[in-house]
């Protein structure tokens, strides 16, 4: 069987990678835009058109192609924020904090299914200077880091 970790990653590459392809997808329809614009405005100039109008709509439609310089920057600020969660959780014993954490307990005796007293009831148990190993975050690791580096 396929390690979920294996799948994990595979998918965020993935996703990565089609992400990759939009963005580039994108900036192909954002020339075609230009190069059609450019038409449009040639045009325009052999038509003896208004000259004020045409350099109205190309200004309109280069305020509608969208460039963000902010998108890696939002790639990395995700990376760095699941790890600093990470972090922040495992290392939470570390700076005097207590963990507490809930186990189910059963409760009772059966005899012979004719006397059943059995109740499962949750209890709360401190662990005092525990580090907490969580296993989303490994996956959450795996799948951000997979994604960055699939679209990159």
């Amino acid at each position: 069987m396929i390690p979920i970790e294996l799948i994990t990653m595979a998918g965020g590459a993935a996703m990565g990678g089609l992400f990759k392809f939009m963005d580039q997808a994108q900036k192909n329809r954002a020339e075609q835009q230009k190069l059609l614009l450019e038409r449009n405005k040639q045009e325009a100039e052999l038509k003896n058109a208004d000259r004020e109008s045409a350099t109205a709509s190309a200004d309109a439609a280069a305020k509608r192609v969208g460039n963000d310089p902010f998108a890696k920057m939002t790639r990395r600020i995700f990376v760095l924020s699941m790890l600093a969660m990470g972090a922040w959780a495992m290392t939470g014993a570390l700076t005097g904090l207590d963990i507490v954490m809930p186990v189910e307990v059963e409760k009772g005796f059966n005899f012979l299914g004719i006397i059943d007293t059995k109740q499962t009831v949750t209890e709360f148990v401190r662990l005092e200077n525990a580090i907490v190993h969580f296993e989303w975050l490994k996956i959450s690791i795996l799948a951000a880091g997979s994604f960055y580096l699939g679209k990159s």
